[in-house]
């Protein structure tokens, strides 16, 4: 038997469409980047950060907003990714930090205390509690949160109370950055029938972790458009002599195993819980990727097995719905949240439940039941 390694780089580096790049291999923790991947990295690496580019971008997504606070850690987020669409080289948090006082010498920077608090909780808000004041984020820019808006300042002054609105932190799938997916299924393991050679085998998941791989970490760049060519790119660059393995039920559920992984690894860095505020322009993507996914199956899938079709098509269209799903409830959440922050909005919603008339209700709701007893009255009641 031949040795796996120089089969999976023979079989990877022959996956070409219309000459468009590779994905690179992976070997634990390292990646091996094909020719045009690190021109690419080295073009980015020599375009220089721009002040006044930045500085418009600052003007356009940012205004001065008395009372309002942003984390710094979570400006610096949405810098980083400004950088990243930009293919432009980004400055440290403390050179950014100038930048920003060249555009609003006005703005001061606070520091949220810890006393009182647990030592668990001051650990957790050690990251977040330096602030920047008197700014806040236009309602037109793509990082808009209510939180840090002007909004969310009227809105607390209106109360005529000192109230003061907990600081959420806008979540960023780059903070995931390095992410591996779980182990695969190892052939070792597998009672594979006498008719599926076991190195083809092996060779195809060493080259489907890699796809997986790659997809995982555009995700998290949140680079969602490139996941179509990355599908295309595997499925009908798939080598002649791979073709026949891929219609074996033995694979097929292979696949079905690995995509379950992907997904649920793709999941958590999205949205690790329900709970994390999101930025509404990822948000927008998350949705868009959801509704996109079967389409862009279905072109790369094109020819293929039908067993195989079948058992992706199904998982796909599972995940866009948990995806949907989750969206809708991190909304859902965010918006109670906005709420809940408020206590006199929370005060009032209490004193409205206690106005509630329990007692007419459970009357009338007995007079529809035929056979109404007293113990269904106390029973309702409680």
């Amino acid at each position: 038997m031949q040795n796996p390694q120089p089969v999976e780089t023979t079989l990877v580096s022959s996956m070409s469409v219309n000459g468009k790049e590779k994905p690179p291999m992976r070997e634990g923790n390292q990646i091996h980047q094909s020719v045009p991947d690190e021109e690419k990295e080295n073009n980015r690496a020599s375009k220089p950060h721009s002040t006044p580019a930045t500085l418009q971008w600052l003007e356009e997504n940012y205004e001065i907003a008395e009372g309002v606070c942003i984390p710094r850690s979570a400006l610096y987020m949405h810098y980083l990714d400004f950088c990243e669409k930009n293919d432009t080289q980004p400055v440290n948090a403390a050179s950014f930090g100038k930048i920003i006082r060249q555009q609003f010498p006005q703005l001061t920077t606070r520091r949220l205390g810890t006393r009182g608090q647990s030592k668990a909780i001051q650990v957790c808000i050690q990251h977040f509690r330096y602030h920047y004041y008197g700014i806040a984020v236009k309602e037109s820019s793509q990082y808009y949160d209510v939180m840090y808006s002007k909004k969310g300042a009227a809105w607390v002054n209106e109360t005529g109370k000192k109230e003061v609105i907990k600081q959420t932190v806008a979540y960023s799938p780059r903070s995931k950055l390095g992410t591996l997916l779980p182990e695969f299924p190892n052939v070792k393991d597998l009672n594979l029938p006498a008719s599926l050679p076991e190195e083809k085998v092996s060779t195809f998941i060493m080259m489907y972790r890699t796809h997986c791989q790659r997809i995982l970490d555009t995700v998290i760049r949140a680079n969602f458009d490139e996941v179509q060519s990355f599908l295309l790119h595997f499925w009908q660059g798939m080598p002649p002599h791979m073709l026949p393995v891929l219609g074996s039920s033995t694979v097929v559920n292979i696949v079905g195993v690995c995509d379950s992984i992907l997904y649920k690894a793709i999941s958590g860095v999205l949205m690790p819980t329900v709970l994390q505020a999101l930025p509404d322009s990822l948000t927008q993507v998350i949705r868009k990727f959801a509704k996109q996914l079967d389409e862009w199956l279905k072109v790369a899938l094109h020819d293929l097995p039908e067993n195989l079709r079948n058992i992706k098509f199904e998982l796909s269209r599972r995940f866009s719905q948990i995806l949907r799903r989750q969206t809708s409830l991190n909304h859902l959440c965010q918006a109670s949240r906005t709420v809940i922050h408020s206590a006199d909005i929370t005060f009032q919603m209490l004193e409205d439940w206690r106005n509630v008339d329990l007692n007419s209700i459970t009357k009338q709701t007995l007079y529809t039941m035929e056979d109404s007893q007293e113990e269904h009255r106390k029973l309702i009641i409680q």
